[in-house]
């Protein structure tokens, strides 16, 4: 829930901006915005569903197949969307923005990587343990829009995209 609040403050702020800046820097703020704010709602989500040991720990079929549906696509769609950030040309402004987001991006990938090996692993105790581990994951992944919207507000001075 957090993070959604941190959405609804994130995108709004994004859509305030007036366009005094070069066009490409307001849609390369757009862009990449929605991409982040994409990636941070698949986040929750997910995590919400790993969090839920009972379905993590069951051996049913149903369930270990909807799981490892859910890692593939944070792996998948975290890479598809860090393709997409690798064709933009930010400005010199924007490049760290850019790269806060891409980290934000690798980290979603690490933990959808993590999440599936925790679903591939044999024994109760080893799968005990990687969750463990995927949740400090999704702790550290909380820590990131804090830091992105910072970087961005700095961007965004720099650059003169100002508030309505």
């Amino acid at each position: 829930m957090r993070n959604l609040k941190l959405a609804l403050l994130f995108f709004p702020l994004s859509l305030l901006f007036s366009c005094t800046s070069s066009t490409s820097d307001y849609a390369y703020n757009e862009k990449v915005t929605s991409i982040f704010l994409r990636q941070m709602r698949q986040i929750d989500e997910t995590d919400s569903v790993f969090k839920d040991t009972a379905k993590v720990y069951i051996k049913g079929f149903p369930d270990s197949i909807s799981l490892s549906h859910k890692a593939e696509n944070l792996i998948n769609n975290s890479k598809m969307e860090l393709a997409d950030i690798a064709d933009l040309k930010p400005s010199k402004a924007a490049e760290k923005f850019n790269e806060g987001v891409v980290a934000y991006l690798t980290a979603i990938n690490d933990y959808g990587e993590k999440a599936k090996k925790m679903l591939q692993a044999k024994t109760t105790a080893e799968k005990k343990k990687l969750h463990n581990q995927l949740m400090l994951k999704y702790e550290e992944l909380n820590t990131y829009p804090d830091r992105v919207l910072e970087i961005q507000k700095t961007y965004l001075d720099e650059v003169g995209l100002q508030p309505k």
